[in-house]
């Protein structure tokens, strides 16, 4: 029996099918095997019994409400308890001090914002002891901490030190204000070596705020004193806008001096909007504890198969650097860095 010319096209139809079903099964066993679907489906697992900390010094300065609210909202969402521990100056004795009794308490992963180096022997403690760690803000990546959540310190100087040579006509005498941990010290060095391109821009001195007011306000003071003629101050903690503000105003320079802030303090946001303060350079600080969150419970309960065995593959199923970025408040978008109280 001869088949006609419509009745070939229909069985050539069918056999393509066969062929693509049939490599869509192998497809899909090959994905089970090598990605079990079951491990990385929520498990939907009770979690209200579990205990996830946010470790971190200087809880003193308004920098943190919105970090520590972060935290708090992903623990919520999550269904998990969260607490907040450590010293609320800069006291890096104290936060190690903090971080002992938080490994005692067992908890299902810990958050920290260490300022230092000093923090990492007590991370590596966490983790040997079977708590997941991961860091926020700063970070000590010689640690065996899991990830960092956070910006890139020096891009901090970068952007900031593009923004006042634009703004200063690429020329003019700066002072920095600054602190002496890391993390700090790199965005100071973004500052030094982006206005380096500029043989017109010089520094004329650096001071530490310590991360307190009224520090900051007399170091800024001393450097006004000491040059008179001073075009700009940058700031590379989140006290240093309001550090300068007061310093330039009891000088009567306000608006002849600029200030470049960090962060988004209220009171350098509302600043800004008065055009006392130029620019801040401010990090997306709810980010950083919310993501951080989240990487802590999915190693618990939902950890991406990154091979057959993670564990016998020695694969960590979680990002080593998740950066936040960084962004410019300037006088065109202030207000929607106020926040709701």
């Amino acid at each position: 029996m001869s088949i006609g010319k419509s009745g070939k096209v229909f069985l050539l139809l069918v056999l393509v099918l066969v062929l693509a079903f049939g490599n869509i099964t192998s497809a899909q066993e090959q994905s089970s095997e090598f990605y079990p679907v079951e491990q990385y489906v929520l498990k939907n697992p009770d979690t209200a019994s579990e205990l996830y900390i946010f470790n971190l010094c200087m809880r003193n300065i308004e920098f943190f409400d919105v970090h520590i609210e972060a935290f708090e909202l992903a623990g919520q969402l999550l269904g998990v308890k969260t607490m907040v521990m450590g010293p609320s100056a800069y006291d890096t004795p104290a936060q190690i001090s903090s971080m002992n009794a938080s490994i005692a308490m067992k908890p299902a992963g810990i958050l920290i914002f260490p300022p230092g180096p000093e923090l990492g022997p007590v991370i590596n403690q966490a983790i040997e002891a079977g708590i997941p760690v991961v860091t926020i803000c700063g970070d000590v990546p010689g640690s065996k901490r899991i990830a960092f959540v956070g910006i890139n310190q020096y891009e901090v100087g970068v952007v900031g030190g593009e923004y006042l040579a634009k703004i200063l006509n690429e020329k003019g005498k700066i002072g920095i204000l600054s602190m002496t941990a890391p993390m700090f010290q790199e965005r100071a060095q973004g500052y030094r070596d982006t206005f380096a391109k500029y043989p017109e821009m010089k520094i004329a001195a650096e001071g530490d705020t310590k991360a307190d007011l009224p520090t900051g306000i007399s170091v800024a003071k001393s450097i006004l004193t000491a040059h008179p003629d001073l075009n700009a101050f940058v700031c590379v903690d989140s006290v240093g806008a309001m550090s300068a503000v007061t310093a330039v105003k009891e000088a009567g320079l306000a608006g002849e001096v600029k200030i470049l802030g960090m962060d988004r303090n209220s009171d350098t946001v509302q600043y800004i909007g008065k055009g006392l303060i130029d620019a801040s350079v401010a990090q997306k600080g709810h980010l950083s504890t919310f993501y951080g969150m989240q990487i802590l419970f999915n190693l618990r309960h939902n950890p991406m198969s990154v091979t057959t065995d993670n564990e016998a593959a020695g694969i960590m199923a979680a990002p080593v650097w998740i950066n936040t970025g960084v962004t410019m408040v300037t006088k065109d978008n202030w207000e929607y860095f106020l926040r709701q109280w």
